[in-house]
């Protein structure tokens, strides 16, 4: 599992979960929701070259966007759907591959640790379901994310 992005604090909740038995061509990614609208085009811009230098130097076939957004659910799910979308945009045109992209939205800090711990226990197996699915921390106190994906795919 490969770890990057632009929220120090959902790197370092990854980080201190991840371990060699997970995927090699996973890539997870770590930011934050601007706290204004009108920072979220400067934050796209980041996101979008952050997205291009990791998709080419990782190659993933799995990519888990976090996404911190402070009380803001609604718009944190729509953030994640959106860079979500970009990063398979972004991988179908640079690697010429599908990219199983999911993502999981962050309401309060305090579910940073879960949410890391529910994203390294997806990892550490092959599955490769739950293309655009995104999913809250809160959803994921209560079920893993491979039952959260099932249910929103079934």
């Amino acid at each position: 599992m490969h770890i990057a992005g632009l929220d120090a604090d959902i790197i370092d909740a990854l980080t201190q979960v991840a371990t060699p038995d997970h995927r090699p061509d996973a890539l997870t990614i770590g930011v934050s929701l601007p706290a204004s609208s009108d920072a979220l085009p400067a934050c796209i811009a980041e996101v979008d070259a952050l997205l291009e230098h990791e998709l080419s130097r990782v190659s993933p076939r799995v990519l888990v966007a976090v996404v911190h957004a402070a009380g803001r659910l609604s718009e944190g799910r729509v953030f994640a759907s959106e860079l979500i979308d970009r990063a398979s945009v972004h991988s179908s045109n640079s690697l010429g591959r599908d990219l199983t992209a999911i993502g999981v939205v962050l309401d309060d800090e305090q579910d940073r640790r879960i949410a890391a711990r529910r994203v390294a226990e997806h990892l550490s197996g092959r599955s490769n379901l739950g293309d655009g699915t995104v999913v809250t921390a809160h959803d994921l106190r209560r079920s893993t994310l491979r039952d959260l994906i099932l249910e929103d795919v079934l």
